[in-house]
């Protein structure tokens, strides 16, 4: 880090109410009383109201102003934040003016890199700092808190203490192995690694929950024409963003909106329907839509359960059967009864009763049935599971719910329950760390069952401690933090 003073402003562009602009380094307390100069009396941490004035005493706004003297900022540097009216003529005057008096741009994440380096935060909880500014729902908020005050790093610290006690008995021995010094037994080193690979490999449990936390989880609405696509679409955001009309192929494009499930952000596709089109603008639709279908953590294959279902339709249906899918029998509202293939008899004995009557079956009276029974693609091995079908109408809500319900079981179900107890999520970078941390452990108890040579086991002790500290950052290469505050918005 060099010895230059910073200025950016750390509240979105645009015209708001306030706006903070904020000047650390050494040149920050000078360059705010040259602004106003009622600033030399100021003490630090204090608010003050200022006319600032440029380089030509010209007014550039009537502001509030606070110098935060190192060490106790931010940055752990002498900083100065002021508080102006959010006129972007304003905010420019003010950034210009002190470029003019010798500070420079700040880049992306410039202040909390500066608070890392200044021994303000450790990694995890500088990460922590960009988590919390793009959270988007509570979960996100706490997981990004937790760390932040130093959840993630209390834990790593401590089985790195753990490790560091045991390095230190090893060494000892080999810088006493004439006088055959015995500081450390196999077995307890043993129990030792052991317990610290159980805690780290608790900790990487909740990689693949922290991945949907911070990347979301993208659904995708495939089935055929007039289905109901864009109608649940519409449903399950809440509001109409996709046209919905009788006339089939009206979806061509692929639509996207983020909705939020029990604190994750799911994005949400609605896709053109599958159909044989000679339409060359529907078909590259269609093809989008597969595609998109590929790459998704989760597809929701909609049927029309108002009419019978096709061939076409199964063989589509046998498809998606591959993929991590729910079924969902659409327009619940029209017909409740089960659905069948074009052509199939219902052998059931409700309507051969009605037969024998010679009466049909009103879908008023007809009985209701769990979904997933007679369900043809289930009963002719499509792979399609019947506890992955539900049965819905996008018009009237019913089975909405439920449908949440299954689509948040199958995305985080798996993984929520940890995270939502432990309120640590790690993050790639973390996880490949720990990783690194786990496999030098492997190595130590590989060496323990064998010759129990002390100087591999110290090599090897180290290197498990210093993967831990790549998390924190204790032990983290110049060229991987640029990588990671270049991630930061400017401002923070």
């Amino acid at each position: 880090m060099n010895g230059d003073t910073v200025v950016a402003l750390s509240t979105p562009p645009g015209e708001s109410g306030i706006a903070v602009i904020r000047i650390s380094g050494p040149e920050a307390a000078p360059i705010m009383r040259a602004m106003a100069t009622a600033a030399g009396r100021w003490e630090s941490h204090t608010i003050h109201r200022a006319i600032l004035r440029n380089i030509e005493r010209e007014p550039m706004d009537d502001a509030l102003a606070v110098i935060m003297k190192a060490p106790d900022s931010y940055t752990g540097e002498d900083v100065a934040e002021i508080y102006c009216h959010g006129s972007m003529q304003v905010v420019s005057a003010i950034i210009e003016d002190a470029l003019a008096r010798g500070a420079v741009p700040a880049g992306p994440g410039e202040f909390t890199k500066r608070a890392y380096l200044n021994g303000r935060l450790d990694l995890v909880q500088a990460e922590a700092v960009a988590d919390l500014i793009s959270s988007e729902t509570r979960l996100q908020s706490i997981v990004a808190l937790e760390h932040l005050e130093g959840a993630l790093s209390e834990r790593i610290a401590g089985i790195e203490k753990i490790l560091m006690e045991q390095l230190a008995l090893v060494e000892v021995s080999i810088d006493f192995s004439e006088e055959k010094i015995e500081t450390w037994d196999g077995a307890g080193l043993g129990a030792i690694v052991a317990g610290a690979k159980r805690s780290l490999a608790g900790l990487l449990e909740s990689e693949v929950a922290g991945k949907k936390l911070r990347r979301g989880i993208r659904i995708t609405i495939l089935g055929p024409r007039n289905a109901g696509k864009s109608s649940l679409y519409n449903a399950l955001i809440g509001e109409e963003r996709a046209i919905v009309s009788p006339v089939p192929g009206t979806t061509r494009d692929l639509l996207r909106e983020r909705i939020h499930m029990g604190g994750f952000t799911y994005y949400l596709e609605d896709t053109a329907g599958i159909a044989e089109t000679g339409c060359e603008i529907e078909a590259r639709g269609i093809s989008m839509g597969r595609r998109a279908a590929e790459d998704a953590d989760l597809v929701l294959f909609v049927i029309d359960g108002s009419v019978e279902i096709d061939e076409g339709t199964a063989r589509e249906l046998a498809l998606a059967g591959g993929r991590e899918s729910i079924t969902v029998l659409n327009k619940a509202d029209l017909v409740p009864g089960p659905h069948r293939v074009a052509g199939e008899k219902d052998s059931s004995p409700e309507a051969a009763g009605h037969k024998a009557a010679g009466s049909k079956v009103p879908a008023s009276e007809a009985p209701r049935k769990a979904p997933g029974d007679n369900f043809p693609a289930a009963e002719a091995g499509a792979g399609i599971d019947p506890t992955r079908i539900v049965s819905v109408s996008a018009l009237t809500g019913e089975g909405l719910e439920e449908l949440k319900r299954m689509i948040f079981e199958r995305t985080v179900g798996r993984e929520v329950s940890r995270i939502g107890g432990e309120r640590i999520a790690l993050n790639a970078r973390q996880a490949a760390a720990l990783r690194e941390a786990m496999e030098a452990l492997g190595r130590v108890e590989k060496e323990l069952s064998g010759e129990k040579g002390a100087e591999i086991i110290s090599l090897e002790l180290r290197e498990a401690i210093d993967a831990c500290g790549r998390v924190t950052g204790r032990s983290t290469a110049a060229d991987l933090l640029d990588t990671i505050f270049s991630r930061f918005c400017i401002g923070k």
